[in-house]
């Protein structure tokens, strides 16, 4: 069996994305949709109850008693925030104490630069007409997720690809299609399709790391920007990342400026804080 034959054959036995983050998903999209319709489907997962409790009581939320019933909490949270609340902690069960052996990351690295990613997508969509904030953390939060399963692929021929990199003065995304038969971007498609996320998400996950990503449409080219602006701060750099380079082109496109780029970053490294302590990164 070929390497790609054996990527391939992983890819078909990731397990599912949990189906009740995926219904709960659609309904937010609803503005309508009420706490009660939502409570009577998040309920059947232990998971995101407990967590939707857990950060409703955080101090962040500054209130003066203890919330227990799911319905208030979800009043308390609100839509945007129940949206990214439901995606992490079900992303969480398959990036939480993975190794990014193979990409040169510690344990959890690879689960802090995806939170990064999602957060700062979220804060450029701010200044970005058509692209819902939602989806923008949704895609980030899974860019990498095609890293999750390649890893250990990408480990054992660790030394041909950065060989490959030096050689052919290529991209290490460049060097893994090459030699294993798929990039982890590939990888990642791969499984947003498996997962039936929505066609704009699978293709952000799957072109992130395309040299023509910010001529693409906008949520990918969010998608490339919120990457190469977390790894230019050093959150998950790994052994790629110093070949993804900040364009500017992309700012300029969605008239990003400097100083809208400081309050991005300023907000990320705040909502990152609160986001270790919540979901223990």
């Amino acid at each position: 069996m070929s390497r790609l034959d054996e990527i391939l054959s992983l890819v078909k036995h990731v397990p599912p994305f949990p189906k009740v983050a995926q219904r709960v998903s659609e309904m937010l999209n609803d503005p309508e949709v009420s706490a009660a319709a939502l409570a009577e489907v998040i309920q059947y997962d232990q998971v995101i109850t407990a967590n939707v409790l857990k950060i409703c009581n955080a101090a962040y939320f500054g209130l003066s008693r203890k919330v227990s019933s799911l319905d208030e909490a979800l009043v308390i949270v609100g839509n945007d925030t129940l949206k990214d609340i439901i995606i992490t902690s079900s992303s969480a069960r398959f990036y939480k104490g993975a190794a990014g052996e193979g990409y040169k990351l510690d344990q959890g690295e690879l689960w802090k630069h995806s939170i990064a990613v999602g957060i700062m997508a979220k804060e450029l969509v701010k200044y970005v007409k058509d692209v819902e904030s939602g989806s923008a953390y949704t895609a980030g939060l899974l860019h990498d997720i095609g890293k999750r399963f390649l890893s250990s692929f990408v480990a054992d021929d660790f030394k041909k690809i950065m060989m490959k990199v030096v050689q052919d003065n290529c991209s290490f995304v460049e060097a893994e299609k090459e030699l294993l038969g798929a990039s982890h971007a590939e990888l990642g498609g791969m499984i947003m399709s498996q997962w039936d996320f929505p066609k704009e998400i699978e293709l952000a996950v799957l072109q992130h790391h395309d040299p023509d990503a910010l001529e693409k449409d906008p949520l990918t080219a969010i998608v490339a920007l919120a990457n190469a602006l977390v790894i230019s701060m050093g959150i998950g750099v790994g052994a790629d990342g110093l070949s993804v380079k900040m364009q500017g082109g992309g700012l300029k496109r969605f008239g990003i400026t400097s100083m809208h780029l400081e309050l991005c970053m300023a907000n990320l490294l705040m909502e990152l804080d609160r986001a270790q302590e919540l979901f223990h990164i």
